[in-house]
């Protein structure tokens, strides 16, 4: 019976199980990948050059349709395909990069040496990386260009940041975003159809932060009820024929008394006074609320998260009424 290692387990052994860990890697957002086609292609492509599929979520990137490569891992890609017999840096200073490689069953070694006056001509010295670190950008960009022509059968199709002139072209790629008028008109898509007032505002929230809009469509929602509740007063004072007296809005009078007090405590106290009032407010602003004293929790330095902030309400439950 074959024993897997610990290491070896965490790898998809299948396309399936790739597509999965394609899937938590976008939803993770710790790598810098789009969409998990994106993710997936990387990690087969990390899998032809014999990478983890975390080294190559880490090291590879698409750009204009190519799998980009860095230096580091086309360098770790050669050593571990078998085809290499050495591979040393001669020289690496801030002006000049030479590195040479022998392949096995070759009789000689191969070089190849980068420049300052190369990095130059290829327009790469405006970045302010090539500023920072010429040494290491110049070896990086000898050490892809080396990797490609000894071992194209190793890393074929596969280029290095620097070998893409049109790389800073990259905002040719556009990325739709929803507006905040979207995000809220699909909320009241949802209500009207029937789904949980609570968890639909908060998957309008959630959307709202992933398109750069959470602000707006906060602020589209409270307005829209602060227009509804001056809307009944008007109807109740055509009715009766005396003007009525706005009341403090119980969202307004919370978010004010939290911005008044420094610990965890206070939070807790704020949220007794006004729960009362809270509950009768509609469920997209009884959430805002709750979302309001959960933020004031752990910014006053409350622990374990709406745990800890349950668990403070709980224990001074009985002392009410």
């Amino acid at each position: 019976m074959t024993t897997l290692t610990r290491a070896h387990s965490l790898e998809p052994a299948s396309i399936e199980e790739a597509q999965l860990l394609a899937r938590a890697a976008v939803a993770s957002r710790l790598y810098a990948v789009s969409s998990p086609e994106a993710a997936l292609m990387i990690l087969l492509t990390g899998k032809d050059l014999g990478l983890t599929a975390s080294q190559s979520l880490r090291a590879i990137h698409v750009i204009s349709g190519k799998p980009v490569v860095a230096a580091d891992a086309l360098v770790a890609a050669v050593r571990r395909s078998g085809l290499c017999a050495s591979w040393r840096v001669v020289e690496s200073t801030p002006t000049s990069a030479t590195i040479e490689t022998k392949r096995v069953g070759e009789e000689h070694a191969e070089s190849e040496t980068f420049t300052w006056a190369d990095a130059e001509r290829a327009g790469l010295t405006r970045g302010d990386n090539y500023r920072k670190w010429p040494r290491e950008m110049l070896r990086h960009r000898c050490a892809a260009a080396l990797a490609r022509r000894v071992y194209p059968d190793a890393v074929l199709g596969c280029y290095d940041p620097g070998e893409l002139p049109e790389e800073p072209q990259r905002a040719a790629v556009e990325v739709t975003r929803l507006t905040a008028e979207q995000i809220v008109a699909d909320y009241d898509e949802e209500v009207a159809g029937g789904a949980d007032p609570d968890l639909a505002f908060e998957r309008a929230k959630s959307r709202g932060r992933e398109n750069r809009v959470a602000t707006k469509v906060q602020s589209i929602l409270t307005e829209r009820e602060r227009a509804a509740a001056a809307a009944k007063r008007a109807q109740l004072e055509a009715a009766s024929g005396v003007a009525t007296v706005a009341p403090v809005d119980p969202y307004d009078r919370l978010v004010d008394e939290l911005s008044q007090i420094d610990s965890p405590q206070g939070v807790v106290a704020v949220w007794q006074e006004n729960k009362g009032a809270i509950k009768d407010l509609p469920a997209e602003t009884r959430a805002r609320a709750w979302s309001e004293v959960q933020a004031a929790w752990s910014a006053y330095g409350g622990v374990d998260g709406v745990n800890g902030l349950t668990k403070a309400i709980l224990k001074v439950q009985p002392a009410e009424g």
